[in-house]
């Protein structure tokens, strides 16, 4: 039995820790994820907007890029985009010179679903830091960098991080700051 199982876990603990993440992921996952869609009856899935928005922020992109991006099979990124086609978010075009090569691109109206999400989401998480003192904001802030500095030091591919995170290229992101330092190493 774990020093979890027996609770008796202590504050300071790797265990306490890995569970706060844990909660903290699920969290944000959850409760930001619920704000991701303004039409609760479109059906549109996590998975779903998670595609969408790695195309808002690659561009149109093969889908063997998108399957690449969000770690999944192609076959399930074929069918994601599939999806997307149907509700019309996205097209699907194919390379004139190479049959087996298809770019996806956004609709207008799949841009707009994302650019909402991504307003929702930024807006929901305002108002979580706006009522946290702002000490507590810095804290947070800093942890969470110091956590990913030691995290990311010793991946092999630190560009999974970027692909996922929803925001655009920006200097100070800790992530550009252990990839430029990974660079300069090598």
């Amino acid at each position: 039995m774990t020093a979890v199982e027996r609770g008796e876990v202590s504050q300071d603990s790797a265990e306490y820790a890995e569970i706060i993440a844990e909660v903290f992921i699920e969290t944000v996952r959850k409760s930001a994820g619920s704000l991701s869609w303004p039409d609760p009856d479109s059906e549109i899935t996590p998975a779903l907007m998670e595609c969408l928005q790695y195309v808002y922020l690659h561009g149109a992109s093969p889908i063997r890029e998108i399957a690449s991006g969000l770690e999944m099979s192609l076959s399930a990124a074929s069918q994601l985009v599939e999806r997307l086609v149907k509700k019309s978010l996205v097209t699907r075009s194919e390379n004139e010179s190479d049959r087996r090569l298809t770019n996806v691109e956004l609709t207008e109206v799949g841009g707009d679903a994302v650019r909402e999400m991504r307003k929702r989401k930024s807006k929901w998480f305002d108002s979580i830091l706006d009522a946290m003192p702002h000490s507590h904001r810095k804290a947070f802030r800093e942890g969470l960098e110091s956590f990913l500095r030691v995290a990311l030091s010793n991946e092999d591919n630190v560009d999974r991080a970027c692909v996922r995170c929803g925001m655009e290229h920006v200097q100070f992101c800790v992530v550009n700051k252990v990839k430029s330092k990974r660079i300069a190493a090598h």
